[in-house]
Order: structure tokens, then C-alpha cells, then sequence
């Protein structure tokens, strides 16, 4: 369909459409009038159809004209002016509302009129008007809205006209400024004394009182926000600006708040100022714990990679530590430094199973634990730990419940913060630890996250030691942070980043609140759970011992030599014959070429493959063959239920000893 008021145009489209048998209509206007033309395409021949349309075309420019004349004379107009559906949404605006909030007419139409309104709405059911504060990029601007409904083609529309109120006007009159719906004060711009404030600011500063001696503003503002409040304000009196908004948080006596504050000038003499608050503390939290989150799961996987790797070499140094002590005795002279090796390894395993907990890629076998029997257990470690100098004060109930979590688990919160308070309190001081029952029926902040709804152990254990500074608060969790610098209380700075990977493991929270010299509280909140029945004990089934005719053939996969190596050494150290790759790709060539392999051990993160499809690929070839697979993190990661690919096979977590190596082989083929 082409419509045009050309005649030549439209006669050569028409003869064109003719002569290519082409279905066409057209608009065309001759002297006469104006008329519908419009060809089209029967079987075996062409109709042409005309309709005389001058009627209905006269009518509909008419219209358009007067549309347009309307449209102008509106977007002149010097009023901000709009006009919405039945439903509120916007269809026009002229362009002073556009430049009143500072936008454009393609942003404005189709979101509804509440988008570019602070607080508040006019009612969609009639006449409506009213004051509202409409959002702009230099802060909230006050206005007078009249809004009038109509109907026209069996709808509803709504026709708004936008006043702008003048600040001067504004300030001056007692019940606008009183019943803004944000808080607002008036300052002196030289001595930030407060001239005025309205029913909403003194309901946010309740212990506010306006009195004859004037209160300084700044009063209300914490010590950072103080500074920068400041230097807004000499910004505006240096002509640099006419308003400013900023981010500012409150002091402590009055509650730890943050607010967008809008602050521009109440007079054209610019010797107040106008400020406006907005409590932006809900949303400043939630970046806040998005960026926590982010930052942790960062570290996390960090942290986690680092440990994997850490443990393939400790997998070395303490399987060559057993291969040299079965070639010496207790007697010998290097019996004592081998062992000193051995035992510094296992404790770096020690921290490098703290890192994989923090990261999460250790999971743990979790128990019903029964809170207050199992802190019974603990306490007697945690009095060792911290006396002489420091007194243990602890209060709990019997029947606090049971937690979930891996036994030793506990032990490690606890231990780690006692060390933690102990080194607090280096002249002495008390270590408290509480624990109550908490049912929580609403979310609550914990820190810089939300606790969810449920039943919980609420525990609290505080120190008067020295506490920590503001600057190192928000890092205490983090690996490797620490701020004993000393020689004799030196830290990993794992401690507390176990702790925080071992409640949030187990859906808990952790916070902390400290201050200088006078003391840290750590507040814990465990999942509660009833106390199991008890049940007795079974006796696991022996295994029946099995002797092999020949030699076992083992197929070794692993990409670090000195794993590989030492493993190899130890197996064929045993009497097992020994074939060791590299690489996925090499294992499975060995497989082609023998089918005599009695068990396949792979590590499960190498290049190009790993461990765990190499054991789906050989199986597909070798149903029956044993598996074991090795990795530096948690068997968890890698057997889920659903795959069956693991249920005939075995995990050997690394670092391992030589003696767990062999049990674990002589277990998984029966020998």
C-alpha cells in the first residue's frame, strides 16, 4: 500500500502496477477531489476499483492540522505540562517538563508518572491537586500539581499542570515546609547553626530539641561526613556551584544511618541553605554486602587454588619422607630431621585444609552435634589455651539443641577466636562466651548481611582486650590478613578466615564489634536443630582377605612429575608393577595397547582431561576396571550421587601418606 498526493507519481505507480499485474492502491488528488484507487488481481483479469475519499480526507487533514498546531502551541507553552492514560502513564509531555527534571521527551513517554516522582502520586479517579517533589539530577524540586481528568473516544485521560514552587516562597511558608514528605533544615551557610527543621527532621533526631541557642548541624554528622559536608558547602559559596548532593553518615549517638543529602541554597541573598535527606541506609547496605560477597567468593577461589596446588607438594615431601624412613631406623642419625620435615609438612596440610574450608572446596562430613555437650569438650582445650593470664567466664543452657557441622569444626571457631582474644588482652582480662537460643520471625542485619527467618544458637563471645581499628575491621576476614606483627605472636592470618568459611558453610552468620581499648565481640548464629535419639553402635563388617596370583598391574596418571614420581617409587616399592603417564591422552593409549591393568589411579585436575573423564572413558572400555581418584580438594566436589561413574571407585584426598596410598590400594582391589 502507497499513499501519495503526487498525480504523476501515483499515475506511473498505478500503470506500473498494470502492467506487472501487481495488486496497488494509492491516494490521489486531482482537481475534483480526492479518491482511492486501488487495483486488484482476479483470476484471469485486473479490477480497478476508485472511491471518491474527498469527504473523509478533508476531515482527517483538518484534524492532523489541528493536531499539530496543538502539539506546538503546547510544547511552547511556559507551564511543564503532561497527559496520561487511565492507568497513569505518560503520552505527552512539553518541553518545560523536560527541562524541569532534566530529560527528554524519549525518555519520558510510556514509564509511568510515578517514575519521576520522589515520594508520593496524584490519584488516578478524578481531579486531583497537591504539592510533590519531583526526582531530578540536582536534587528534589517542589511543585504544585493541578491534574485534571477527561474523556474523549470512550477512554480516560488525565491532563496535568506543573508549578514550580519558589524556594524563597517555600521556606517562608510554615505548613509546606513542615509537611514536605523528606526531612529538611535550614543551616546558616557561615556558622552551619540550624535555623529551621521540619516535623520529619525532628522525628529522625528525636533527641533534636529546638531551643533559643542554636544547634550546630554538624553535630548530627560522623567525623568523615563532617569534612566532606564542608567542603560542599565552601564549594557553593565560591560560586563553583548551585547545589550539591553527597552521601553522608550520622553519628554514633544517633545510630549508624547513611543519607543522600541535597543541599542548595534557601535565599537569593545565599546565606542558607536548604537540605534535604534521604535515608539511603537500606540500599548503601545492600551495595555494601554485594561488594563483601564479591570480594569473598574472589578470594575464595583463590585461595582455593593455591591450596590444591600446595598439596601436590606436600604429596612429595611426605611421600619421600616415608620412603627414606623405611630405609632408617628410631636409631639413626637422620631418623629425628626426617621427621622434623614430615611433621612441618603435616602442618602445612593443616593450613592448607584451612584454606580449602575457607574457599569452600573442602565440604565436610556433617554430624547432629549437641551444642552444649560438645562445648563441654572444648572448654577444657580452651582454658590450656589462654591461661594463665586470661579467666574463661562461659553461660549456656543444657537445652540449647544440636548444630550440624563436622565434630572438629567447632573446636576450630572456638579455639581460633580464644587464641585471637588471648592476644588481645596481652596484660590479662576475662574472655566471655554466651549462648542463648534465638527464634528469628523476621530478617536481620548481621554484619554486612541478613539473617534469614528461622531457629538458631546465638552465640556471643567477647574479650577487653585492645580491640581492633576501624581501618582493620572490615579485613578481618580476609586469608592471610593479620595485624600481629610482633616475633612472638606472629599470625597466619587464617584464623579468623577459617572461622568465617566454617560458619558459612554451614548457614550461619558472623559479625563483629570492636572498639579501641576498650574491647571485640563476635557474634555467631548457628542453624538449630532437636537433639537426635540415640542409637547404638553396629560393628562394621570385616572385609575377607584376598591374595592375588600375580602382581597387581596399576596404571598411574598424574601431571606433577614429583607426584608421580614418589608414587611410583612407593607402589613398585611394595611389589606392584607400575605404569606411569603424564596425561589423560597417554593413559588411554596404554589402555589400547594392555588390557591387563588391574587398577587405574589418576589425579582429577590435569590439562586438557581430567582425572574424572578419564575414568569415564576407560570404563567404557573396561567396565570392570578399579578407580581411584587423587586430588588436592574434597571427594565431595567430585562424587555426587547422581553419578554412577564413582560408586565402584575410590578418592584418595591429597597430601597422603605412603601407609594410606598402599591401604587405599590393597582396599580398593581386595588384597
Amino acid at each position: 500500500y502507497i499513499q501519495t498526493l503526487n498525480p504523476a507519481q501515483s499515475i506511473q505507480k498505478l500503470i506500473d502496477a498494470y502492467c506487472s499485474k501487481t495488486p496497488f492502491q494509492t491516494e490521489l488528488q486531482t482537481a475534483n477531489g480526492t479518491y482511492c484507487i486501488e487495483i486488484k488481481k482476479l483470476k484471469n483479469a485486473l479490477l480497478l476499483i476508485s472511491k471518491d475519499i474527498s469527504a473523509q480526507f478533508a476531515l482527517h487533514y483538518s484534524l492532523t492540522h489541528r493536531l499539530d498546531f496543538m502539539s506546538t502551541t503546547l510544547s511552547c507553552f511556559p507551564d511543564p505540562i503532561y497527559l496520561t492514560d487511565h492507568s497513569g502513564s505518560l503520552i505527552y509531555v512539553n518541553k518545560a517538563f523536560c527541562k524541569l527534571i532534566n530529560t527528554n521527551i524519549e525518555q519520558s513517554v510510556g514509564k509511568p508518572l510515578t517514575d519521576f516522582i520522589l515520594d508520593g502520586s496524584p490519584h488516578f479517579n478524578g481531579m486531583w491537586a497537591g504539592t510533590l517533589y519531583l526526582k531530578s539530577n540536582n536534587g528534589p524540586i517542589p511543585v504544585q500539581i493541578e491534574q485534571t481528568a477527561f474523556e474523549t473516544c470512550n477512554k480516560t485521560f488525565f491532563y496535568g499542570l506543573i508549578k514550580q514552587l519558589n524556594t524563597i516562597n517555600q521556606t517562608q511558608n510554615k505548613y509546606l515546609f513542615d509537611q514536605a514528605p523528606l526531612p529538611q533544615v535550614i543551616v546558616n551557610a557561615f556558622s552551619h547553626q540550624i535555623i529551621q527543621t521540619n516535623t520529619l527532621f525532628d522525628k529522625l533526631f528525636k533527641s533534636f530539641q529546638q531551643t533559643e541557642e542554636k544547634i550546630n548541624f554538624l553535630t548530627f554528622l560522623s567525623e568523615t561526613s563532617k569534612e566532606l559536608f564542608v567542603s560542599k558547602l565552601s564549594k557553593m559559596l565560591q560560586g563553583l556551584s548551585q547545589t550539591e548532593k553527597i552521601d553522608i553518615s550520622t553519628a554514633v549517638e544517633f545510630g549508624t544511618k547513611t543519607f543522600t543529602v541535597f543541599i542548595s541554597f534557601s535565599s537569593s541573598k545565599k546565606d542558607n541553605f536548604l537540605i534535604y535527606l534521604i535515608d539511603s541506609s537500606e540500599q548503601k547496605n545492600l551495595e555494601r554486602q554485594f561488594a563483601h560477597g564479591q570480594k569473598m567468593q574472589a578470594i575464595g577461589q583463590l585461595a582455593g587454588g593455591i591450596a590444591h596446588d600446595f598439596n601436590n607438594l606436600l604429596t612429595a615431601i611426605i611421600g619421600f619422607c616415608d620412603l627414606l624412613l623405611e630405609r632408617h631406623s628410631s636409631n639413626d642419625a637422620n631418623f629425628l630431621d626426617i621427621m622434623q620435615i614430615k611433621g612441618n609438612a603435616n602442618k602445612a596440610a593443616s593450613l592448607v585444609g584451612q584454606l580449602l574450608t575457607f574457599s569452600k572446596k573442602q565440604p565436610h562430613k556433617v554430624e547432629l552435634i549437641n551444642f552444649h555437650d560438645a562445648f563441654i569438650d572444648i572448654s577444657a582445650l580452651l582454658h590450656r589455651s589462654i591461661s594463665p593470664f586470661v579467666t574463661l567466664k562461659t553461660n549456656m543452657q543444657r537445652n540449647l539443641g544440636s548444630i550440624k557441622m563436622e565434630s572438629n569444626q567447632l573446636t576450630q571457631i572456638f579455639l581460633n577466636l580464644a587464641v585471637n582474644a588471648k592476644d588481645a588482652m596481652k596484660n590479662g582480662g576475662t574472655l566471655h562466651i554466651l549462648a542463648t537460643k534465638e527464634k528469628l520471625k523476621k530478617a536481620k542485619p548481621c554484619g554486612t548481611e541478613m539473617i534469614q527467618t528461622g531457629d538458631y544458637i546465638k552465640i556471643i563471645i567477647s574479650d577487653d582486650g585492645i580491640g581492633i581499628s576501624d581501618e582493620h575491621l572490615p579485613h578481618i576476614f580476609e586469608p592471610f590478613f593479620t595485624t600481629k606483627q610482633s616475633s612472638h605472636s606472629s599470625g597466619t592470618g587464617l584464623g579468623l578466615s577459617t572461622v568465617y568459611g566454617i560458619i558459612h558453610s554451614n548457614g550461619g552468620y558472623i559479625s563483629v564489634d570492636s572498639q579501641k581499648n576498650v574491647g571485640t565481640t563476635f557474634t555467631i548464629y548457628l542453624p538449630r536443630f532437636e537433639d537426635a535419639p540415640q542409637q547404638s553402635a553396629t560393628s562394621k563388617p570385616t572385609r575377607p582377605l584376598f591374595t592375588p596370583t600375580k602382581p597387581p598391574h596399576i596404571l598411574l596418571v598424574d601431571d606433577e612429575d614429583a607426584v608421580r614420581f614418589v608414587t611410583t617409587k612407593a607402589l613398585k616399592s611394595k611389589g606392584f608393577i607400575v605404569t606411569d603417564c603424564q596425561s589423560a591422552e597417554q593413559a588411554l593409549q596404554q589402555l589400547a595397547k594392555h588390557d591387563d591393568f588391574d587398577l587405574l589411579i589418576t589425579d582429577m585436575v590435569m590439562p586438557n582431561m581430567d582425572g574424572k573423564t578419564l575414568i569415564q572413558k576407560a570404563k567404557e572400555v573396561y567396565p570392570k576396571l578399579k578407580t581411584i581418584l587423587m586430588s588436592g580438594y574434597s571427594e565431595d566436589l567430585f562424587n555426587p550421587k547422581s553419578n554412577e561413574t564413582f560408586i565402584n571407585g575410590a578418592f584418595l584426598q591429597k597430601p597422603f601418606e605412603i601407609s594410606k596410598l598402599i591401604e587405599k590400594v590393597r582396599e580398593t582391589l581386595d588384597i
